[in-house]
């Protein structure tokens, strides 16, 4: 049994419920209390003023005939008085009561201040006061509402035991569906917790999620949405950290040898010295290269851009007239006739242009030409640069983007590069909005298709 105190979903609804219950019967049992009460009172009310009626008839000649109107009249002595008293002129004055009403009269009576007609007698409790005078008689009858106050009484007594059965019931009865409805959320809750505790997580790790309801559903699958997200990002991040180690530690071992070359046989083979200091500067560049790369990624993945409206054909031809003296291919472009506005950052599409073409000249060959062209492919400017080099292979193209992620042909020192120039294309497409796809290209080769946003 959980507590009804506590904070837990199934203690809120319980408790919300139950109350809101409870506070239905009260209401429902005012209601029909106050309804029954008041119709109850006024049937007394209207038989207290018939009685009276009944006593103006009973009057023969000026004389009242009491014995055939007690005969005649249903009144119950018990919890009824009758009080006539005649003055007509020429006659003797006469006063007639019913039976017990000369004891009641002697009592102490107490009227409301409100409803003047009605008047409390601590042995007879309530009673209804009518009068009446007509032809020089005076008519009084005093009306109990015992019978009326019984009832009521019945009624509050059925109405408590009504509250207290609901009270039972309707606790257990809720509590029970509540803990029902709510076993797919604890569910749920209890697979977060052993994934949370486990000892070996495998970062494939997911929720039991149910077929409903459909609340629970959807949290369920958007948290395993989320929870494969960062599973991916831990095992990217896994990933980078031994790719990075692999990488750096290359370098290190090298420089390190060289040093100890030196060390042991620089001054007997000096000729060995200007060699490993050359290897030593070279390595060292490219960890400085490697180093400063990582660094412009991570500073990307907190980094925010302001894009704005650049034709796209001028940024193209001024970044290639720049980059053209520092590659060896002949570059060819292709421009479409008029401006080409984008939406996007003037030094984010010089990094990606100069990356993509740097990509192309590591991976063509020296007399092949690379090609730029510009156009406009369903309202979106669209830049497509092609080479003619070994091309990639299909289960690559979805990898090149990956950090330090290099094909096998291309793992060799032959080829310079840290692997991480695709990985930052990547992002600054992402935070510019854009998209980039990679293609073959015709006899071979490969195309990098760069799609801008136009808002």
């Amino acid at each position: 049994m959980f507590n009804l105190r506590g904070k837990s979903n199934v203690a809120q609804i319980t408790r919300s419920f139950t109350w809101m219950m409870l506070l239905i019967v009260l209401i429902t049992g005012a209601s029909i209390s106050l309804v029954v009460g008041y119709r109850l009172t006024r049937n007394r009310v209207d038989e207290a003023r018939a009685l009276t009626k009944s006593l103006d008839r009973s009057i023969i000649d000026d004389e009242p005939d009491w014995n055939r109107w007690s005969i005649n009249s249903p009144i119950n002595t018990k919890n009824t008085f009758v009080k006539v008293q005649t003055n007509i002129p020429k006659r003797k004055a006469h006063t007639f009561y019913s039976k017990g009403t000369v004891k009641f009269l002697k009592a102490d009576a107490y009227q409301m201040p409100i409803l003047r007609s009605v008047w409390y007698l601590p042995k007879y409790g309530f009673l209804y006061r009518a009068s009446m005078k007509s032809d020089h008689i005076y008519y009084e009858t005093w009306t109990s509402f015992q019978d009326v106050s019984h009832i009521f009484k019945l009624i509050l007594e059925v109405l408590v035991l009504v509250l207290i059965l609901c009270s039972l019931l309707g606790y257990f009865i809720i509590a029970w569906l509540a803990r029902r409805l709510n076993k797919p959320l604890a569910s749920l809750t209890t697979a977060a917790k052993q994934i949370n505790h486990s000892a070996n997580i495998s970062y494939h790790e997911a929720l039991p999620v149910p077929d409903s309801p459909d609340e629970i559903h959807d949290l369920g699958t958007e948290i395993n949405q989320l929870l494969k997200s960062l599973n991916e990002q831990v095992l990217r991040d896994h990933q980078f950290v031994s790719d990075a180690s692999h990488e750096l530690r290359t370098p290190l071992t090298a420089i390190r040898g060289h040093i100890s070359l030196i060390s042991r046989r620089g001054e007997q083979h000096p000729e060995i010295i200007p060699k490993s200091l050359k290897f030593i500067d070279e390595e060292s560049a490219r960890m400085q290269t490697l180093v400063e790369s990582l660094l412009r990624l991570s500073r990307m993945d907190h980094v925010t851009i302001e894009r704005q409206p650049l034709d796209v054909n001028q940024v193209v031809q001024q970044t290639v007239e720049n980059y053209q003296a520092e590659i060896s291919q002949p570059l060819q472009l292709d421009l479409t006739a008029g401006p080409l506005m984008a939406m996007i950052n003037l030094d984010s599409l010089q990094q990606i242009l100069v990356a993509l073409l740097t990509n192309a000249n590591k991976y063509s060959p020296a007399d092949q030409p690379v090609t730029l062209t510009t156009s406009r492919v369903n309202g979106h400017p669209t830049l497509a640069i092609a080479d003619l080099g070994t091309g990639i292979d299909d289960d690559h193209k979805a990898k090149v983007f990956e950090r330090f992620y290099r094909v096998d042909q291309a793992r060799s020192q032959e080829i310079p590069g840290t692997g991480l120039g695709l990985a930052i294309v990547s992002r600054l497409v992402d935070l510019n909005h854009a998209q980039i796809a990679i293609s073959d290209h015709q006899p071979h080769g490969a195309v990098f298709t760069l799609t801008l946003a136009t808002k």
